[in-house]
């Protein structure tokens, strides 16, 4: 398994086709909107994004897989975390044949929702702005744009996020935690103290026109027991598109 050259990766556009476990990652890192690393041993590819989610396409043999389980999925000492997504059920079932593996499940959603319909309204004391240079390098969180984005230049130029203010403080916001030509995957996130406030429902739907206005799909996934991320998916008009497995170290 080698590296490939980041001068070919549009190369690989054509191999990531429609999968269960979406294609927006892979893409932004084929399209180069985003940072990630790509390796192949001539008929299989590894696509692993900046956040640490990973893709495999291809013809995917033993070999392959065995490298990705030495070399990444049980390996020390790695930049960033590793999270392989897959669909494939010989790749899964050779994978629970090892150790050092945990397992979980994940939701892929599409937007059925109109974006005509969704309200605006802004809760008396907060504001709505886009999230900027000073907030990229600022938010304080699980899910923020550093997450996925090496870069406040990078996300900037390629990507997009709302922030909801509670006077100069961040409260909730949303954005582009992938991006692709046609797609944009929305990662939103409310501090503690300010949930179920519908704050990040105001953000997520804001961002949502934001895909609107670029001409993308706006795209959402969550852990299948993560219910508050389902329910908010839902309530901004996003329905189950599939369910995929996730393999990570123990």
């Amino acid at each position: 398994m080698k590296r490939v050259d980041m001068a070919c990766y549009r190369e690989l556009v054509p191999y990531i086709t429609k999968d269960p476990c979406g294609t927006v990652y892979p893409l932004s890192i084929a399209e180069m909107k985003q940072y990630g690393d790509v390796f192949t041993d001539g008929d299989s590819f590894l696509l692993w994004h900046f956040s640490g989610f990973a893709f495999i396409c291809g013809a995917c043999g033993e070999d392959f897989l065995e490298q990705i389980y030495r070399d990444l999925l049980t390996a020390d000492g790695l930049p960033r975390r590793f999270v392989l997504f897959t669909s494939d059920e010989r790749a899964e079932r050779y994978f629970r044949e090892k150790t050092e593996l945990s397992f979980g499940r994940r939701y892929s959603f599409e937007y059925k929702g109109d974006t005509g319909a969704l309200p605006a309204e802004v809760r008396h004391g907060y504001d709505v702005c886009e999230l900027g240079e000073e907030l990229f390098d600022t938010v304080e969180g699980r899910v923020t744009p550093r997450f996925s984005w090496r870069t406040s230049e990078e996300f900037l130029r390629n990507g997009k996020g709302i922030c909801v203010l509670h006077g100069e403080r961040a409260a909730a916001w949303a954005f582009s935690a992938a991006v692709s030509d046609y797609e944009m995957d929305i990662g939103v996130e409310a501090l503690p103290e300010y949930r179920h406030m519908g704050l990040a429902f105001l953000a997520a739907e804001q961002m949502i026109r934001c895909c609107s206005e670029q001409g993308k799909r706006p795209v959402w996934s969550c852990d299948t027991g993560n219910t508050a991320s389902r329910r908010l998916a839902e309530k901004l008009g996003f329905s189950v598109l599939s369910e995929y497995t996730t393999i990570k170290r123990q």
